[in-house]
């Protein structure tokens, strides 16, 4: 009687240390019950910043590196495109594009513009512009796609778009406010209240107008730059 207690003792001791597989979290005698589970828990699926196809990579430690953004040798090296002529004839949709660009990006020289926005906007814009260039990570879990075209920053410039935030002001075109809102800038809080917050004064001071709304300034650290930095946020009802 005795001996059987110890037994089954010894069985609950076993089964509690034995080790568990990595994936499923079953008992097995390695780290893994097999080359199934093995395959799954090194696998990690990712979006080709080229062709925006997902692809699977089992090297967790390049992607915690960000070293792996193609799914081929093929989009790697594959020219970017965009298309430069988007904004050669304005209509509603392309100046709701040009709204989201006015607030989230600038001219960074006399061939390149930057754009840093959600996930969200900046996939839609890289959409309309039929753009091929990647889309980078940014400070505070936003995105930034950098497009190198003179032809299309000559544009941006007619259109209004500057090198300096502080600067850039809301051209006199319509659907502005339908390109603005469809960013990271605009939310509606719990109570209803509208909230529109960027980095951008005159940009401010428009909505402020438009929406007879009260505006304040907010200081926070920018981690990012290693600065205290500054945003005007608007509200109204």
């Amino acid at each position: 009687m005795k001996k059987n207690l110890a037994l089954k003792c010894l069985e609950d001791y076993t089964k509690k240390t034995k080790p568990k597989c990595l994936n499923c979290q079953k008992p097995c005698n390695n780290k893994y019950c097999s080359r199934e589970c093995f395959s799954e828990h090194k696998t990690t699926n990712l979006i080709c910043h080229t062709c925006r196809k997902e692809f699977k990579v089992n090297d967790k430690w390049r992607v915690k590196q960000g070293k792996v953004k193609y799914c081929s040798e093929e989009c790697r090296k594959r020219r970017y495109e965009i298309n430069w002529h988007y904004f050669d004839n304005l209509t509603e949709d392309k100046l709701i594009t040009l709204g989201q660009i006015i607030v989230c990006g600038h001219i960074v020289d006399y061939r390149t513009f930057q754009i840093i926005s959600d996930e969200k906007t900046i996939f839609e814009i890289s959409d309309k512009l039929d753009s091929t260039y990647p889309i980078e990570g940014a400070h505070s879990g936003l995105c930034r796609l950098d497009i190198t075209s003179v032809r299309l920053v000559s544009r941006l410039i007619e259109l209004g778009v500057v090198g300096s935030c502080l600067y850039q002001d809301v051209p006199d075109f319509d659907f502005m406010w339908e390109g603005l809102k469809r960013t990271h800038c605009y939310e509606v809080a719990d109570d209803g209240v509208n909230v529109f917050k960027c980095n951008r004064s005159k940009i401010a001071l428009w909505v402020c107008d438009r929406f007879s709304g009260k505006m304040v300034t907010r200081t926070f650290k920018n981690s990012h730059k290693g600065i205290l930095d500054c945003e005007w946020v608007v509200v109204w009802k």
